[in-house]
Parts: structure tokens; sequence; C-alpha cells
């Protein structure tokens, strides 16, 4: 199948997936809120009505306890009563004194033939319930008796609370709901409950399509450049705008594609450049073997040549060392094993083994050492070589009968070391590519370098995290200088 098609097909899935996620936890909710309708709203709004009718009685009987008069039925009881029959749901309300004969009601809007009917009724039900404590009825079926039939009613919630004043029982209070009234109620709450969760389900698809839609974009914009990195393509730039996650990889990926094509860029360079430097010597020493093979020649001729085939395989494995060394620090395979040492005693040694170069030609190597007892942490190998490459490289680029300088200056933390020569100097412009592998100045005479050594000592000092810097003036020298950690 094409790379394409198959990457289409994936995030199709990955979308569909997203998009089922999101419409699948919507319909979870809906469909617990459907439970929450049929199982638990009906008897919800029951309870709720039974607890309301309930403070309603007990209220009632407050008042009535709390009135002086006792002889009649108090104004604040007849209130509370026609007050409270005008609530949405109707409820009758009964007082009845201690043999079940209604004393008041609520049922005065009613027609008389019919009150009379339902008061007789309601008189035998309450008779029948003997209410001397606080009773519920939550589905109580009450008959309504006629001179020729009887007639039943729908269910009702009755609730009936005793009144009882000076420890002594005087009546109750019946309370009376229609239940067919609440159901009505709950028939409608669901049926809104059903178009509510219905358009909002419809609605939540279409914001999850969307939704999971956008979220896949960025997704898939990050695979695809994933994909062209991994064939080698590194041409990648993502436009990613979020400031979430996807931003934050999208940026990543975007920086590893641009320091993978710089590290391409820097391994094209360092093939090139060791293919030709290696060439050089190799092609020398083959020719130079050519000669002495072919050609008659006399002993002191080809010693010359023999001892040009030695120096040119001994700089042939000067470059292979100091390529492997770079590697070995850029790879992260060295790390600086951090000792106290004499740096004098150092530089001593540096210049005692570069003397015999230096004299070649014609040159001083001065150490102005202004406290030749003073110690620095470090590698002191690594220190060594670094020291070495610096005095080296200042012999190949000095002039003949001039002088280089080592100088050192103690402070209180730090022992600042410079190299000084009189050679030819660099242009400011390349002052920047000095430490650049395989930079080559123009070396005066005949002593050449592998083009890595300014470039294995500024790794080295980094390793360290040493500050160090150049200056220089064509045709006057170059001063050359290294900040190091002093020791007690």
């Amino acid at each position: 199948m094409d790379t394409n098609l198959m990457q289409k097909a994936e995030f199709k899935s990955i979308r569909i997936k997203l998009w089922l996620s999101i419409t699948s936890l919507i319909l979870l909710i809906l469909v617990l809120i459907w439970l929450f309708q049929t199982v638990f709203l009906k008897e919800f709004y029951i309870q709720k009505r039974t607890n309301t009718l309930l403070r309603e009685g007990r209220k009632i009987v407050s008042l009535f306890i709390e009135s002086e008069d006792d002889k009649g039925i108090p104004q604040s009881v007849i209130d509370e009563v026609n007050n409270f029959s005008s609530s949405p749901i109707d409820t009758n309300i009964l007082l009845f004194d201690s043999n079940s004969n209604i004393i008041h009601s609520n049922l005065f809007r009613m027609p008389q033939v019919l009150r009379k009917i339902i008061e007789k009724s309601l008189s035998d039900f309450n008779k029948k319930l003997n209410i001397q404590s606080e009773i519920i009825v939550d589905e109580a079926l009450i008959l309504r008796k006629t001179p020729k039939a009887t007639i039943v009613s729908k269910t009702f919630i009755v609730v009936g609370v005793p009144i009882e004043k000076d420890g002594k029982f005087i009546g109750n209070i019946l309370l009376i709901s229609p239940r067919e009234k609440i159901e009505e109620i709950v028939s409608i709450l669901k049926e809104q409950l059903s178009i509510i969760g219905l358009s909002s389900l419809f609605i939540a698809t279409i914001i999850a399509l969307l939704f999971s839609k956008f979220l896949t974009i960025p997704i898939l914009k990050i695979t695809k450049a994933s994909k062209k990195i991994a064939e080698g393509d590194l041409n990648v730039d993502l436009n990613i705008d979020s400031k979430d996650e996807l931003g934050t990889l999208g940026h990543a990926i975007n920086n590893m594609a641009f320091k993978l094509s710089q590290i391409e860029k820097l391994r094209e360079e360092v093939m090139a450049n060791t293919s030709h430097e290696l060439k050089t010597p190799i092609g020398i020493i083959r020719s130079y073997a050519e000669l002495i093979q072919v050609m008659d020649i006399d002993k002191t001729k080809r010693n010359e040549y023999l001892g040009i085939i030695i120096d040119e395989s001994k700089r042939l494995n000067n470059m292979i060392g100091d390529i492997l060394c770079l590697s070995e620090m850029k790879a992260g395979y060295i790390t600086p094993f951090y000792s106290k040492f004499n740096l004098c005693k150092v530089i001593d040694n540096v210049l005692s083994k570069l003397s015999f170069l230096a004299s070649e030609k014609n040159l001083k190597l001065i150490a102005q050492l202004d406290d030749p007892y003073v110690f620095v942490e470090g590698d002191m190998d690594k220190i060594y070589q670094v020291i070495y490459n610096l005095v080296n490289n200042a012999i190949n680029h000095s002039f003949e009968n001039k002088s280089i300088k080592v100088k050192t200056i103690t402070t209180e933390q730090k022992v600042i070391l410079y190299i000084i020569d009189q050679g030819k100097g660099i242009p400011q412009e390349d002052l920047p590519y000095i430490w650049d592998r395989f930079y080559k100045g123009d070396a005066i005479g005949k002593t050449k370098g592998t083009g890595l050594g300014m470039s294995i000592v500024k790794n080295i000092l980094e390793l360290h995290n040493f500050k160090y810097g150049i200056e220089s003036k064509v045709n006057k020298g170059t001063t050359l200088w290294i900040e190091l950690n002093k020791i007690s």
C-alpha cells in the first residue's frame, strides 16, 4: 500500500477513535441522566413532595399550639391553610377534631355536593388511619361513596400529623396531594430532558468531530515530518501555533531537524576535509616510494626520500590521532580527570619538548611566569596538550629569528596564561574560524599542522569550562589567552 494512503488510513482511524471516545463519554453521561429520570426522578419528586407536606403539617400544628385561642380555629392557621392551597400542585388540607369531624378544610372552592362527598370519604379515611403520631402513606387509595355507587379515586400522597396541646390529643391534620399531578410534572420533565439530551448528543457529536479533526491535524504534520527525517530529508519546518504539548513537540522536531542538518553538513565537511588531508601525505609517501623502487639513485638521495616518507607518515599518524581525539571528545567519551598540579612545571615541559622545533627557525621560547609555584585544577594531561598545541601553532606561524613568549599573570582566584608570538598574524575576518576543524593559516617555513590542533584546544577548554580568547594583528603577531582556576 502507498505510504500516503497508509498514513491517511492511520490518522483517519485515530480521528475516529478520538471522536468515538468523546461521543461515548457524552452518551454515557446522557444514559446516566436517563436512568436517573426513569428510576429515581419520580421517587425523588414524590419524596420531596412528601417532605414538603410534612413540614407544612408541622407548621400548622405549631401555629395551633402557639395560639392563645382555645375556643375556635386560630386565624393564623386558616391563613396558612389557604396560602398553601394556592401552590402549583393541588393539596387538600383538612383539620379534624378528636372525633374525626372536619373542623376546617380548603375544599370550600368545590361545589357543595362534591365537597360533602369528598369530606365524608376523607372523614372515614381519617378514622381508619387513627392518627396518634405522624404518619405518611405515599400511595393511598381513597374511595368516594355516593348513594348510588362507589367511585374509586386515584392514588394520593397522605401525610397525617396529630395536634396535641398541653399533653392532650385534640385532633389531627391531614394533607392530601394527588400523585397524578406529580406524575404529570415528572412526565413533562422526562420529555424535556429527553429532548435536551438528544439535542446535546447531536451538538456534542458535531463538536467532538471538529475537535478530533483539529487535534489530529498537528499530529499528522508531526508524523509526516518524522517520516521525512527518518528517510533522510531534513528540510522540515513544522508550523504548529498551539501553545500546548503538541506545539512544544513541533518546535522540538524543528530544532532536532535543524541540528541534524548541521551535523550532516559538518559530517560531509569533515569527510571531505579528512579525505583531502589524508590524500596529500599518502600521495607524497607513494610518490617517493615509487621513485626509490624504479630509479637507480645514490644513497644520499635515497636517505632524503626515506626521510620525507618518514616525516609524512608521522604527519599522517598525528592527523589520525587528532581526528580520533576530536571525535571522542565530540561524542562525549572523554571527561576531564581533575587534579591539582603545578602549571609552571607543565609549561617548562612543553617548552623543553618544542625547543628543537623552535631552533630550526631560530626562535626563542621565553617563559615569564610570575609565580613558579602556582597550582591550578584540571586534567593535567589535557592542559599539557592545550599548551603544546598552542605553542606548536605559534612556532608554525612565527617569523624566523623572533621570539615566542609564554606568560602567566596570577590573581586571587585565577591564573591567566598568554602565548604571544611575532608571526604574520590573522586577519580580523578569519579570527572566528581559527577554532574550526581543518582551518589552517599560512604557516611560515616548512612546518605543517593537521588543521585540528586549535579545534582540539577549544574542545578541551570547553570541557573544563575555562574562558579563552585570541587577539591578532596582521604582520605583528597573535596573542592567545586562557583563564585557569587557581587552587591553594
